[in-house]
């Protein structure tokens, strides 16, 4: 599992603080931070992480960078994305009002999780001044939303996120060359085996990506690829649709009380739980209990 992530923030570059972060949650492997900006100009600059910058804002806003006598220029719209590895960078500059989301990537954790799922010779992460993607702006506003309140599984759907931000970046963001090929192949049955039994050895414990890839013997993220070809749920929907059945087999033996349920199956509160509960069965759980 990477360290959390520990660099100076781009608010003393912008002059004033984010709005959103996830500073203080030690996400490992990125920080988010959204910020709303006016028209700006940049001097030339250095960032040592990755930076993936999604822009909200409903204005289109035309931005410039140069390199050299190089200069880019290209009109972003909410959706877009720039995507901006690791390294020093020219002067930038934008004519009005933004509002991005931030990502900064940990560039060592990036490329271990590329090595260790893919089995790399080379890695490198794409400069891309602006560009669409659908996938990366839907992770991007999940994460922003994460940061900002408390998940049902809490760390678990952070890592999720977190992971499939990674992989996408690594598979359609960046080039590299493979030594081997195969890394899509399934998991075998005994491995998702000691999955369930831990999950029911473990039902009221806090579950992490790096717990289930130990049960695995596999790094975290070539677990989480494998896992997905095999089950075709990512690892958080399979273990939160685990507690979900189990919450059912309690709520019809009628015994416990919902708050009793929420802590034995490891839920944030009973809030979350009844959330959780009915996004996946439509019903509440005390409407299930009734029925």
């Amino acid at each position: 599992m990477p360290a959390p992530m520990n660099h100076p923030s781009t608010s003393e570059m912008y002059g004033r603080p984010a709005l959103e972060t996830s500073a203080g949650q030690a996400w490992p492997g990125l920080r988010l931070e959204r910020y709303q900006l006016e028209a700006m100009a940049l001097p030339a600059h250095f960032h040592a992480q990755h930076l993936l910058i999604l822009h909200q804002g409903a204005q289109p806003v035309r931005s410039s960078r140069r390199s050299g006598s190089r200069l880019e220029e290209d009109v972003f719209r909410a959706g877009d994305a720039g995507l901006y590895p690791g390294g020093e960078y020219g002067p930038l500059a934008w004519n009005g009002p933004a509002d991005v989301i931030h990502v900064h990537v940990d560039a060592p954790a990036l490329e271990t999780r590329a090595r260790q799922g893919l089995d790399l010779a080379h890695f490198a992460l794409r400069d891309r001044f602006r560009f669409e993607d659908g996938l990366l702006n839907q992770l991007g506003r999940q994460l922003l939303m994460a940061a900002s309140g408390q998940h049902a599984l809490g760390r678990l759907y952070v890592e999720s996120l977190a992971n499939a931000l990674s992989y996408h970046l690594i598979e359609h963001h960046a080039t590299y060359e493979r030594r081997i090929a195969g890394t899509g192949s399934s998991l075998p049955a005994p491995v998702l085996a000691r999955i369930d039994a831990y999950l029911e050895a473990a039902a009221e414990q806090t579950v992490t990506l790096e717990i289930l890839a130990g049960l695995a013997n596999l790094s975290v993220f070539h677990f989480a690829r494998r896992f997905k070809h095999t089950t075709g749920l990512s690892p958080y929907q399979y273990v939160l649709g685990w507690k979900i059945r189990r919450a059912q087999q309690l709520l019809r033996a009628g015994d416990l009380p919902l708050a009793s349920i929420s802590d034995a199956l490891g839920f944030a509160s009973p809030t979350h739980f009844s959330a959780a509960f009915k996004r996946a069965v439509g019903l509440s759980p005390r409407q299930f209990q009734r029925g």
